[in-house]
């Protein structure tokens, strides 16, 4: 028996069953096509998840009205009968592993643009949207009746494309969320104004699905907070809610939050695992239909607990799934160490706000092979050593090992981790270290030596081996000042790993970058900091939604900011800058510096002519990040692969 036999236990919804209790959350990957079709890469997405135990799919926003509708280019289309093919080939590919498949049926109103849709966007109310910052056409009577008839027809097409169930996306501010909240919806007519008339679209679309003959199951996804003032609030949202079971709908999808509302809809790393249940939990109690829930749950536990208190139905996973596609047959194993914890960094969501597809720092095969791939293995024995025990290290080593390679990774540390050790020191940064021991763990697993305490030099390399990779990281600039006494200059690094430890004290840092700002909340727990950076903004390549949350911890953490600030010159205890072109003394008991950091790559420069296989990644190339190296290392594998089969 399961140790979480709540996510285990079958669940029903109308005439369906699922298998277990976890919903793949409609993530829109991006990997469809231009054209809003269907790609192998996109199905090859959806069938890992299947094949990694998922219960219920709800496949990612499909567009009802591509002329208007569309958020972003690489978004599926649903709107006409050439898109059948590629989602009935889509959902069979799902449903071969037992997963039961809803597609999620979306139009983005106010929220779509024009540069994605070339029209003008199209809204119950001309309200702009304050972050898309385009002005909307309001709707005529007769559009809103022609989409009611768009969304009905696209039910219809994702019947006969396989799909057994739709969910209409009336949550996080697109269209249907539109209709339903009075801080977007100021209409004079039936579809306005009241309660009964801003329901009134959604009914009406309800309606339509729930009398076509076809058996669909329905689901509605819905805000039960839009988190922005004059929006839907619980009270009102709950209403709706028995109201839709009353009309037919068969599961509520709760959810919060809208492009204006800040944080809630896509949470930073700060917010707590099942921070909004309690929302879920106000709508369980108010209808009989199962109620799914979610947002930052990552743990089986956690999980299995919202079934067991009978807080919803069914847990809704998205940047955990994207993490690992193999979450729930690890968590039905009680594997859960070896689950691949998502970091929380949402690159993957940065990725879509830039028009791109979805990415993932801590699994860099999305989209790719994942884990119902085809083995692939070299015949022959061959050698391969790799320097360097960051995460591009050990990817590499895992990469090379799971290919038949004899595989000997050199750390010159005690431990591995490389820069890992470091970033999952400062607030917040738990889950990089709950990634970096998975990752530990799965080397330990495998096939590969570790060799700690050893440090390579060029004169130590194995000239006999097949391959060579060069992981070797990065080291933090030094601070080019001249002052009377460098004994009050400490690195970033110095600070996170605890060989200097300041308290009580007045610090100045300086570097305003991503490890410059995360050093100096590390630093407000027991100090009065001020940061200075010479760029107008602070840690300004960072991804927005977290850097907002970082932006706003420290600024409640009293921290005082310093930027378009230079400095001049240093004596004892005293700081001279020039900030916006004019002089400033700042008083200081220390300096710590994160003025960035410059790769260690003199191996590779050296052998680069006497190896036929030498590569350098991650740090050792270009100071980036996780993603970047987990990505190298997955790829050094795969070129490997290729380069050794054609020889």
């Amino acid at each position: 028996m399961s140790r979480f036999p709540h996510i285990f236990k079958r669940g029903y919804i109308c005439n369906l069953f699922t298998k277990n209790r976890i919903v793949m959350a409609p993530v829109t990957f991006g990997y469809a096509s231009t054209q809003g079709k269907v790609t192998d890469s996109l199905i090859k997405c959806y069938e890992a998840r299947a094949a990694g135990g998922v219960g219920l799919i709800i496949v990612e926003a499909a567009c009802v009205d591509s002329a208007y509708g569309r958020e972003g280019t690489n978004q599926l289309n649903i709107d006409h009968p050439r898109y059948i093919n590629g989602l009935f080939n889509l959902s069979k590919s799902i449903k071969c592993y037992g997963s039961k498949c809803f597609i999620q049926l979306f139009h983005g109103g106010r929220q779509s643009s024009e540069k994605v849709t070339g029209n003008q966007p199209v809204a119950p109310s001309s309200i702009p949207c304050s972050m898309v910052k385009e002005n909307p056409r309001e709707l005529t009577k007769d559009e809103i009746e022609n989409l009611i008839k768009k969304f009905i027809t696209s039910a219809e097409y994702a019947h006969v494309a396989g799909f057994e169930g739709v969910e209409l996306h009336a949550a996080h501010g697109y269209l249907i969320n539109q209709f339903l909240s009075p801080h977007t919806n100021k209409r004079n007519d039936e579809y306005g104004g009241s309660f009964n008339n801003r329901i009134r679209f959604l009914l009406e679309i309800v309606n339509g699905i729930k009398n076509l003959p076809i058996k669909l199951a329905l689901s509605v996804r819905i805000n039960i907070d839009d988190f922005v003032k004059g929006g839907l609030k619980p009270d009102e949202a709950i209403k709706i809610c028995q109201v839709l079971e009353k009309s037919g709908v068969d599961i509520i999808h709760t959810s919060c939050g809208t492009y204006e509302s800040g944080l809630t809809s896509v949470e930073p790393v700060s917010y707590p695992e099942g921070w909004r249940v309690y929302l879920a939990e106000k709508v369980k109690k108010a209808v009989s239909i199962p109620v799914i829930t979610g947002g930052v749950i990552c743990s089986p536990i956690m999980a299995n607990n919202i079934i067991a208190k009978n807080q919803a139905d069914y847990v809704f996973l998205g940047r955990a799934l994207l993490a690992d596609s193999d979450w729930v047959n690890k968590a039905h194993d009680d594997k859960l160490a070896d689950i691949t914890p998502c970091i929380m960094c949402n690159m993957c969501v940065g990725n879509r706000f830039k028009g791109l597809p979805v990415k993932c720092s801590v699994n860099p095969m999305i989209g790719r092979v994942e884990n119902n791939g085809e083995k692939r293995s070299i015949n022959g024995k061959f050698k391969a050593v790799v320097i360097g025990g960051g995460p591009a290290g050990m990817q590499t080593s895992l990469s090379l090992s799971e290919k038949g390679f004899d595989v000997t990774i050199y750390e010159k540390e005690s431990s591995l981790g490389g820069q890992l050790n470091i970033a999952s020191i400062p607030p917040y940064k738990q889950r990089i270290k709950l990634f970096k021991e998975n990752l530990k763990k799965r080397v330990y697993k495998s096939k590969v030596n570790v060799v700690l305490n050893t440090y390579i030099d060029f004169k130590d390399i194995a000239i006999d081996t097949d391959i060579l990779v060069l992981a070797t990281g990065s080291e933090p600039n030094m601070l080019d000042i001249k002052s009377n006494d460098y004994s009050k200059f400490i690195s970033a690094d110095d600070i996170l790993n605890h060989k200097t430890v300041i308290k009580n004290k007045k610090v100045l840092v300086i570097g305003g970058g991503a490890v410059g700002c995360e050093t100096a909340e590390f630093l407000l727990e027991s100090n009065n900091v001020i940061i200075l950076e010479q760029k107008p903004h602070l840690a300004q390549n960072m991804e927005k939604k977290n850097r907002r949350d970082l932006m706003n911890r420290l600024e409640n953490k009293g921290l005082i900011k310093k930027v378009n600030s230079l400095i001049v010159k240093i004596d004892i205890n005293q700081a001279l800058i020039n900030n916006s072109q004019k002089e400033e003394i700042i008083d200081f008991d220390y300096v710590v510096y994160a003025v960035g950091r410059t790769p260690s790559n003199e191996i590779y420069n050296k052998v680069k002519k006497s190896i036929p296989l030498v590569f350098a990644i991650g740090d050792a190339v270009e100071v980036r990040g996780i993603r970047d190296a987990m990505l190298e290392g997955y790829m050094v594998g795969e070129q490997v692969y290729y380069i050794l089969k054609n020889k």
